[in-house]
């Protein structure tokens, strides 16, 4: 199975999908942070944000399902306001 998970606040679903044998891609926006909290190089990381869909969308293709748990930070609230 494929899971495509989106935020790093998935970082426990991640590994708990890992270990269960789920090839994982998981929306970042920082490579660097998320291979430190994640450490695990069979994730495959797509940059990108989720407030530009289109930029990312095609990496869903071949996943059995999706997992959105990424959240808006307060700082993302003021740039839109």
């Amino acid at each position: 199975m494929r899971a495509f998970v989106t935020g790093l606040l998935g970082s426990n679903l991640i590994r708990a999908l890992r270990w269960e044998g789920y090839k994982v891609k998981t929306l970042v926006r920082s490579m660097e942070q998320s291979r430190r909290v994640l450490n695990d190089s069979g994730i495959g990381y797509v940059v990108g944000d989720m407030r530009d869909v289109d930029g990312w969308a095609k990496e869903l293709h071949e996943c059995d399902v999706v997992f959105h748990t990424a959240a808006s930070r307060n700082r993302d609230l003021h740039e839109t306001m």
